[in-house]
């Protein structure tokens, strides 16, 4: 429950990244790639963190984190500004995230929590416990369906906000908020079970 409770006090929305948003997408578009960098500098390590949890393979991730911030550069021209910027580079990830699996290059695998949650300092019976509890929570995560799982991971791992998650699902921001509690709930309660035992 401890990690659940801090992933959750770990999420920090993107809103103040909005506005810088719309000025360096405006000059990447003009062919600006400075403006281009400084979104990817903005953003590679929410992706980078979600493709982590989805593929669990550092080399993998960088790969398709690659790729699609190439196609995301070779696709500015069509980016639309009716939802955020961050919203459309999540929904080429995705994408691209499925060209991988249908490269057959990885087999989908159960979503595994990033090894940085695990504390470097900590006394090596802390280290233990949270391994541990790394462990029942990959187990309960592994019960979740898949949408509830990358539910799960563009919140938590990828810390985006409820409204950017519904533009990248295509559905509105009252239900994505309430599948993420429901998903939360059956999680806590699955785990809840695993210590009974």
């Amino acid at each position: 429950m401890a990690l659940i409770q801090r992933l959750v006090a770990e999420t920090t929305p993107f809103d103040q990244q909005t506005r810088d948003d719309h000025r360096d997408v405006a000059l990447a578009v003009a062919g600006d790639h400075e403006a281009f960098l400084r979104l990817y500098q903005r953003y590679i390590t929410p992706v980078y963190r979600f493709l982590m949890a989805r593929l669990q393979q550092h080399h993998d991730a960088e790969e398709v984190a690659a790729l699609a911030f190439e196609r995301a550069w070779q696709s500015l021209a069509q980016f639309k500004p009716n939802g955020p910027f961050v919203g459309w580079l999540f929904t080429i990830v995705r994408r691209c995230l499925v060209d991988f699996y249908r490269r057959g290059q990885r087999s989908r695998q159960q979503t595994q929590l990033s090894a940085e949650l695990a504390s470097q300092q900590a006394s090596p019976e802390l280290t233990m416990l949270e391994l541990e509890q790394q462990r029942l929570l990959h187990q309960a995560l592994a019960q979740l369906t898949p949408e509830q799982q990358e539910l799960l991971q563009l919140r938590f791992f990828a810390q985006l906000p409820y409204a950017t998650i519904a533009q990248i699902l295509g559905k509105r921001e009252a239900a994505v908020k309430m599948a993420a509690y429901r998903a939360l709930e059956q999680l806590k309660r699955r785990l809840t079970d695993d210590q009974s035992i």
